[in-house]
């Protein structure tokens, strides 16, 4: 072995700073203990695609009712939310990648969680939103 004025010592491929590093993170995580809340609320998130036709739809919103869409340049999701005590109350608030969400869509996903759920959601408990974006496919309001 060569002397150097910075020796560097090779195990498999792995340098020693690499394996000290290895060994120093095992070390901190056998001895973190989870990071507990007092809080008594459960929350759930969930996102789900809503992406609508790839072309030839109109914008919502635009001034020109002739300009129509032409292609994907983001996905576009529904972003749900769940706040809930245990057995007890919970509040679920949607997210719509959409200029806004309307009457009927909040009627028609009202149906379809009774349907799933029971009276676990219902209008006093779900809230629907959009994020107010021209750049999604218009034509769904009622």
């Amino acid at each position: 072995m060569e002397a150097s004025s910075s020796l560097c010592f090779q195990v498999s491929g792995f340098s020693l700073s690499k394996i000290w590093l290895c060994l120093f993170l095992v070390f901190v995580l056998q001895n973190c203990s989870p990071a507990l809340s007092d809080s008594p609320y459960l929350v759930g998130m969930g996102s789900y695609d809503i992406t609508g036709p790839a072309a030839d739809v109109n914008m919502m919103g635009y001034a020109n009712a002739e300009q129509i869409a032409s292609g994907i340049h983001f996905r576009l999701k529904a972003r749900a939310f769940i706040v809930a005590e245990p057995n007890i109350k919970r509040v679920m608030f949607v997210n719509l990648d959409a200029c806004m969400a309307s009457h009927l869509v909040t009627i028609k996903v009202l149906e379809r969680l009774k349907a799933r759920y029971g009276d676990l959601y219902n209008e006093n408990n779900v809230a629907i939103s959009g994020i107010h974006t021209h750049a999604g496919p218009g034509g769904y309001l009622q």
